[in-house]
């Protein structure tokens, strides 16, 4: 196991039952293994903030996973800059309010359908976007702000 801060092995940014089932190798190239690394410093701060262990649900996907789970050809998970996680501090909503209040600083917040928590970072410019993501028509739609 490699750990990349005090509560976070790499092992959680790569877990993955998809890639298992489809035998996908989701393992992190090693020039985006610095994004890996940022993402988990600043997960550390998320877990500080929320004073509860956190639950990576999904970490980095390498473009093969990512398209398979739907995600969009730019998602910061293909970076490693981005996890959703699930935490026993509160419902999805609670935690984004927390994170908001505490002042952690990110790129995009999401509550995703009220099932879980996207969290991205960047580099260089932590936006501070805030985003809900619901369904309406069948279709998920992303509102701005919590909802």
């Amino acid at each position: 196991m490699t750990k990349l801060t005090e509560h976070f092995m790499l092992e959680e940014f790569t877990r993955s039952p998809t890639a298992d089932k489809l035998k996908i190798d989701n393992s992190v190239p090693v020039d985006l293994m610095p994004n890996v690394q940022l993402t988990a410093i600043h997960l550390e701060l998320v877990r500080k903030a929320l004073g509860s262990p956190i639950i990576i649900t999904s970490g980095y996907r390498c473009p093969a996973l990512n398209a398979k789970v739907g995600g969009v050809a730019t998602s910061a998970h293909t970076k490693g800059l981005a996890v959703d996680f699930k935490s026993s501090f509160g419902t999805p909503k609670e935690i984004c309010q927390r994170l908001i209040d505490s002042g952690v600083q990110f790129d995009k917040l999401i509550q995703e359908h009220n099932q879980w928590v996207h969290i991205g970072f960047s580099q260089t410019n932590n936006r501070q976007i805030v985003l809900t993501a619901v369904k309406q028509g069948g279709k998920t739609v992303y509102l701005s702000g919590l909802v």
